[in-house]
């Protein structure tokens, strides 16, 4: 579903220059959910925006669903995000002046031919589905942090994406809803078969996944199969004291 090729990013000023990518590669087959860690700085939102279409890269290949996304111009890259990908942004990226059901509208509105009920239903049954019905008409300046991460989750299941990228989709909500939106997460993996890639710096959520892949200084290496599940320690033994 997605590969990654020899995938290099640098920014540059006029001071010094960043390698924040170094010759990343990875290969990510449909239906699997992968999470990737590591520290603030590491490169992990910059590979996410790359592998989305969302932000090229200097050197390397993408290739999302058999497609080479550096072959694309901006409006390919647009309507392939349209139709295929999900994206989760760990800034919301709502639009200030529309309200929550607007913003979970908005993908449908620009690629699919529904009429406007139809994506009006959608839209409400994803806000149902992350506690915010009672929400649903009012503008981001109104929402919480929490909620606003709600309605962003909302909108990046609205076309039913092939691949869903997440960035820190859990960071600002609470521990029920952040189970609740693992759920959704899990359940959009595996009843559809999508792909799931998730930067996290939570080690519950990344349990959750089918692979573990961790980024360090620009580089990216795997952990080893069940090495995110918690070790089994032997129960210490307690030497029995003379009577």
């Amino acid at each position: 579903m997605l590969e990654l090729i020899n995938i290099n990013k640098n920014y540059t000023s006029p001071e010094h220059s960043l390698h924040v990518l170094k010759n990343i590669n990875i290969k990510i087959e449909q239906g699997e959910f992968v999470a990737i860690m590591g520290p603030s700085g590491s490169g992990k939102s910059t590979l996410l925006g790359i592998a989305a279409g969302l932000d090229r890269a200097d050197t390397g290949d993408v290739v999302l669903d058999s497609v080479k996304m550096s072959l694309l111009s901006e409006d390919e890259l647009a309507k392939l995000r349209a139709n295929k990908v999900g994206f989760i942004f760990q800034n919301f990226q709502l639009i200030r002046t529309l309200n929550a059901i607007e913003n979970v509208s908005l993908p449908l509105i620009i690629s699919s031919k529904l009429n406007e009920k139809e994506i009006k239903q959608k839209a409400m049954t994803l806000l149902e589905k992350v506690s915010l019905e009672h929400r649903m008409t009012h503008f981001p300046s109104q929402l919480s942090g929490g909620e606003e991460q709600r309605v962003a989750i909302a909108r990046s299941f609205i076309n039913n994406p092939k691949i869903l990228f997440a960035d820190e989709p859990t960071g600002n909500l609470d521990s029920k809803n952040g189970n609740a939106v693992m759920d959704m997460l899990v359940s959009l993996n595996k009843e559809n078969n999508s792909t799931l890639i998730i930067v996290t710096h939570d080690p519950k959520v990344a349990a959750l996944a089918d692979r573990i892949l961790e980024m360090e200084n620009g580089e990216i290496r795997q952990r080893p199969a069940n090495s995110n599940l918690p070790s089994k320690k032997k129960p210490v033994q307690k030497k029995k004291g003379k009577k």
